[in-house]
């Protein structure tokens, strides 16, 4: 990919409570360029609370993330 940035998709607090367990759950995750999606990401477990995972994704330059479906939060930093 000509122009390839990386990046670091991180991911805080994939869970949720039934009864007052901690249980696992599932989060899209849609990577925008500008606005408009481009890529979708699925995940399900359980990290947290408190914690988090990180993974490597390529694309091009100014992406950002954004949750669509479930908990947590999510922050893709540019790795230049």
């Amino acid at each position: 990919m000509e122009n390839a940035q990386k990046y670091m998709l991180n991911i805080r607090n994939l869970f949720g409570t039934s009864s007052g367990v901690v249980c696992g759950v599932e989060v899209v995750v849609a990577l925008l360029d500008g606005g408009t999606e481009i890529d979708r990401l699925n995940f399900k477990g359980k990290v947290g609370p408190g914690g988090g995972f990180s993974l490597s994704y390529t694309g091009k330059p100014g992406l950002s993330a954004e949750i669509i479906s479930g908990p947590g939060s999510v922050m893709l930093t540019n790795l230049a």
